[in-house]
């Protein structure tokens, strides 16, 4: 009976590694960190790609805590400004990153507040790491 129960075990196991898990479940990108202050005044993207660029990244004391020296051999990242907004709680969602043959695209879309915020101007900002080196095409359908 053990060897039966077993041979079962075995053969499921094998029969399951053989499935791919759908697309949905592999996480392709990480938004790093998102904040409502020290963004620039105006909206831009900036693809970050080489080291010299990335050492930016590093120096920063609230996006180094999420980053390893190494980050920059395996992946590209995006500095994401949204420019100057007359309230706080503007965001973003990124609401694709397809991973294709020769690019990555990457679907972002701005989010104004829902509700009561604060009338204090802001500049919200964010960094996206994207876990490919393939050049990154970005899609903003707001603008």
């Amino acid at each position: 009976m053990k060897k039966v129960v077993f041979s079962c075990f075995s053969f499921l196991l094998l029969a399951c590694s053989s499935v791919k898990p759908p697309e949905s479940s592999y996480t392709s990108y990480d938004v790093l960190f998102s904040r409502e202050q020290d963004g620039g005044r105006f909206q831009f993207y900036e693809i970050i790609t080489e080291e010299s660029e990335y050492k930016m990244l590093l120096n920063d004391p609230i996006i180094s805590p999420y980053l390893k020296k190494e980050d920059i051999q395996t992946c590209n990242f995006i500095l994401v400004n949204l420019g100057e907004k007359p309230t706080g709680g503007w965001t973003i969602k990124v609401e694709r990153v397809k991973v294709l043959k020769d690019k990555v695209e990457v679907v972002i879309k701005e989010i104004p507040p829902k509700g009561m915020a604060t009338t204090a101007m802001t500049t919200p900002n964010f960094v996206i790491k994207i876990k490919s080196k393939k050049p990154i095409e970005i899609i903003n359908p707001g603008s």
